[in-house]
């Protein structure tokens, strides 16, 4: 049995500003930074194979929280990236909806601004990701720190859903999603789960990227 931990990052100035980030490189603000100390304090017991992170700022910081108190390194991998969001990069969900012609927000579940990825194309990157890490880590359990498309690609991935953008999940900052591979195929034993976090205060979830 492989088991995969995928966390999504810890709230990042960007989120807090509502704003689309993509591959814009923004650190984690003060609430995602307690955030971290309780997800690393979650982890400090498991025993893992390794850590991999997004390059992104805003994961790798919330990956070494993880990984600090274990005495792990953390592995950079390009291909747990967000989404690379090209001309939408840094605006905010208003700025974006008048750059759009409503009818495509409604039928169109893989539109993208300009210069953005599809969703087939996180799905190559995701699915080599899941292939690359099940031949490496058989049989171990695994950390992966990502974002929320991301996490979006790789159940979209498991499940068999259509590699579009827009998927029918939610992934809160900080959260734990558990992938186990099992004879032969992918369970999801557990989606977006942050029970870790339950003596922050309310209020501290924005943002979506």
């Amino acid at each position: 049995m492989t088991v995969l931990y995928l966390i999504r990052h810890a709230r990042s100035v960007g989120n807090a500003m509502q704003v689309i980030q993509g591959w814009l490189d923004l650190p984690l603000d003060d609430y995602g930074r307690r955030q971290i100390k309780l997800l690393g304090d979650r982890f400090q017991h498991k025993a893992l194979a390794a850590i991999y992170t997004s390059p992104l700022l805003r994961a790798a910081d919330t990956a070494r929280a993880i990984a600090e108190p274990l005495g792990m390194p953390v592995i950079p991998d390009d291909r747990l990236r967000e989404y690379h969001m090209g001309a939408w990069t840094g605006l905010t969900a208003l700025e974006i909806e008048k750059m759009m012609l409503p009818r495509r927000l409604d039928s169109d579940l893989d539109y993208v601004g300009p210069g953005a990825e599809t969703g087939q194309e996180m799905r190559v990157r995701v699915s080599s990701f899941l292939d690359d890490t099940l031949a490496r880590h058989a049989g171990g359990s695994v950390a992966v720190v990502c974002h929320g498309g991301t996490l979006g690609g790789f159940a979209s991935a498991v499940l068999g859903l259509p590699p579009v953008r827009r998927q029918p999940f939610h992934f809160g900052n900080a959260s734990v999603t558990k992938f186990v591979f099992e004879h032969g195929r992918w369970r999801i034993p557990s989606m977006n789960d942050r029970c870790h976090l339950r003596s922050l205060t309310a209020g501290g979830e924005v943002g979506s990227q």
